[in-house]
């Protein structure tokens, strides 16, 4: 999908919806949560700082098994699918008001696996940024380091720069930044961005974050955040792991 057209997923979360969107087995998740408005920039218009702790992200993803964009056990029965540009005010609160207590609740029992794809429409900053934590992620610490970056943007609301991605990803403990900053032009980098803006494009994404659910073998279902708290999602989560598999 050409960039120029992803000008038009900042539109806010009311016109979200499609045609043919809502899952099988109608009513379980369909209109569970109602959109919130699109995201800002961070750097140009910041919006209202998170109310988390934004210092406590030291160790939050220790003990989880990381694959490139993925997080938590690959044999779970139920797939997270996050859709965040890193420049996102409503992301970046999304990562620290909201995943901490789905990672606690249903990542580390083993009930859930999440993706992490990155979308990069809100300028040169983004492509920085999401191309900086796809090479991250090429060392299994893209969460980390997404994490990392949204706390100091909470606390400090720093421009998108080479040296602030260089410092994020070096104070992270086992990364070499040296060698991601090499890394974030390869064709690893611009393959993975390809397919996070492809899959945005099929599920007709217009804002973010947006957040898919799926149970293994089905398909991706879409949740609509009404606001900064894990509750909903964590009963979508319980819903469609109580929910009886459809019939073969």
């Amino acid at each position: 999908m050409k960039p120029e057209l992803f000008a038009r997923y900042a539109l806010a979360h009311s016109r979200n919806s499609h045609p043919g969107a809502a899952p099988r087995g109608g009513a379980l998740l369909a209109a569970l949560l109602l959109g919130i408005s699109a995201c800002q920039g961070v750097g140009e218009e910041p919006g209202p700082e998170a109310t988390g702790a934004v210092s406590a992200g030291v160790g939050l993803y220790s003990g989880i098994p990381q694959d490139g964009i993925t997080l938590g056990d690959p044999s779970a029965p139920v797939t997270l699918v996050e859709f965040s540009d890193l420049r996102c005010s409503h992301c970046r609160d999304y990562a620290l008001e909201v995943l901490p207590a789905i990672l606690e609740r249903h990542v580390r029992t083993g009930q859930v696996q999440l993706v992490f794809r990155n979308l990069a429409f809100l300028g040169p900053g983004s492509v920085q940024a999401a191309r900086m934590a796809a090479a991250v992620g090429m060392q299994d610490r893209l969460w980390d380091f997404v994490d990392h970056l949204f706390r100091i943007q909470a606390r400090e609301r720093p421009a998108i720069s080479d040296e602030l991605l260089l410092r994020v990803a070096s104070e992270l403990p086992g990364v070499d930044a040296a060698r991601a900053m090499a890394e974030r032009d390869s064709a690893e980098v611009s393959r993975q961005l390809a397919e996070a803006r492809a899959e945005a494009g099929r599920l007709q994404i217009r804002g973010v974050p947006s957040v898919f659910l799926s149970r293994r073998g089905e398909q991706l279902r879409r949740l609509r955040l009404t606001s900064m708290s894990p509750e909903p999602i964590s009963r979508a989560i319980e819903q469609l792991l109580r929910a009886p598999h459809p019939p073969m």
